[in-house]
């Protein structure tokens, strides 16, 4: 029987039916780009514990999908537009923030005929961005800026084309890892690329240098008996070869419910002795039987073993999740756990103008949804990168691609 990836599946789903234009959407690297507010347009970090609008596009019908942070002064983000309406096909957009300012930046050729997934980055002149080629044969894609200009490069074949979560890690110039399906891992050495065989299924990737890189996912399981189809999975290379490390299974209680499944689908690597991973454990509903709450897991590597983070933090953890920078972790959209443990709530960012142009009363009911959240090297500041939507509000309601920034110090 095969396995489900409900969450993962959903998020892809959503992805693909989200859409984000073009230049008039986001403005152009040279001038019209759309700033946050004058009350929170500052390239400095938030002195209080909300997140603060850095930008938002023009589009009202616009979405950025993954960030990479260089330094508090430079970063990139990859995202789609549309028509303010929703109509029209969904065109790749790329934003450079550069002078602590965020603005659209000219598409490598060929990217303009791609539906670009990732951005990765280790430095200022080493960022990837990965895809799949929307024309012809629909063949995966990949890009390098050394800090100049964009160069194509022979992408390694993939049954995903890196649609997941996290499912590349730009380590350096000559070390780049990317997930390719079917249990298998793709290395870029500088010249060319190889691939290895990964001991479990993966669908994350993170890493801290060429000896310590982490790939997450799950294993399959033998469930004739009515158990689990699968559990966590969480494979390690050393720099030699990949293997398999001890995580905790999970199991509802009986009568246990349709085609369980528990599974990592994110990753995030701090260092040698923290790093994170989040997934799901969840089961096929509307097949009958019982239906207790799925529920999402949070494990935290310690240098020796994996282990389950603390309860509350684990119902707050989502896809998005990042380090704080200290030994903590922003938990996607509004939660912050500090090393102690303890739980903060980050306040809601100011509203942006809504489809009026203006902020009206109804756009202070506004959301943020993230699609990927970041920590800035050498700081306590977080990116995060999504959608601001109005929700279901009749006429007046639009969705703003935005990037917003945390302070977590």
């Amino acid at each position: 029987m095969k396995r489900l990836h409900l969450r993962a599946a959903a998020a892809l789903a959503v992805a693909a039916l989200v859409g984000v234009g073009y230049q008039t959407a986001f403005g152009s690297e040279t001038g019209s780009s759309q700033q946050a507010p004058a009350s929170a347009s500052s390239s400095a970090p938030a002195a209080a514990s909300s997140m603060r609008v850095a930008y938002y596009s023009t589009s009202l019908s616009a979405e950025l999908t993954d960030v990479t942070a260089l330094s508090e002064d430079e970063g990139w983000a990859v995202g789609t537009s549309q028509n303010d309406d929703g109509t029209g096909d969904p065109k790749p957009v790329l934003l450079h923030r550069t002078d602590g300012k965020w603005a659209q930046s000219t598409l490598p050729e060929g990217a303009e005929k791609a539906a670009l997934t990732q951005i990765e980055g280790s430095s200022p002149d080493n960022v990837w961005l990965f895809g799949r080629s929307t024309a012809g044969e629909n063949k995966p894609v990949a890009f390098r800026w050394d800090g100049k200009t964009w160069q194509s490069v022979k992408a390694p074949a993939s049954d995903n084309a890196w649609g997941g979560q996290r499912s590349a890690a730009v380590l350096a110039a000559d070390d780049v890892w990317l997930l390719g399906g079917e249990k298998k891992a793709h290395h870029w050495d500088g010249k060319k690329w190889s691939t290895s065989q990964l001991p479990q299924n993966a669908t994350s990737v993170s890493g801290t240098g060429s000896g310590d890189v982490w790939a997450v996912g799950y294993r399959d399981t033998d469930d004739s008996d009515g158990g689990p189809m699968s559990q966590p999975a969480a494979m390690h290379w050393d720099g030699t070869e990949w293997k398999t490390t001890e995580t905790p299974e999970y199991r509802f209680p009986d009568p246990s419910p349709p085609e369980e499944t528990a599974s990592l689908d994110s990753v995030v690597t701090v260092s040698g002795k923290e790093v994170w991973a989040v997934g799901t454990h969840t089961f096929n509903h509307g097949e009958g039987g019982p239906e207790p709450e799925e529920e999402n897991i949070l494990l935290r590597w310690d240098g020796e073993k994996w282990a389950k983070a603390p309860a509350k933090a684990t119902e707050k953890a989502s896809l998005e999740t990042a380090s704080d920078g200290d030994g903590g972790l922003v938990l996607g959209r509004y939660w912050h756990m500090t090393k102690d443990g303890t739980l903060h709530e980050i306040a809601r960012h100011k509203p942006v103008p809504g489809r009026s142009g203006k902020v009206e009363e109804v756009d202070k009911k506004q959301r943020f949804w993230p699609s990927e959240t970041v920590l800035v090297p050498g700081t306590r500041q977080v990116w995060s990168v999504g959608v601001i939507e109005l929700g279901a509000y009749g006429d007046a309601n639009f969705r703003r691609a935005g990037v917003l920034s945390y302070d977590a110090g």
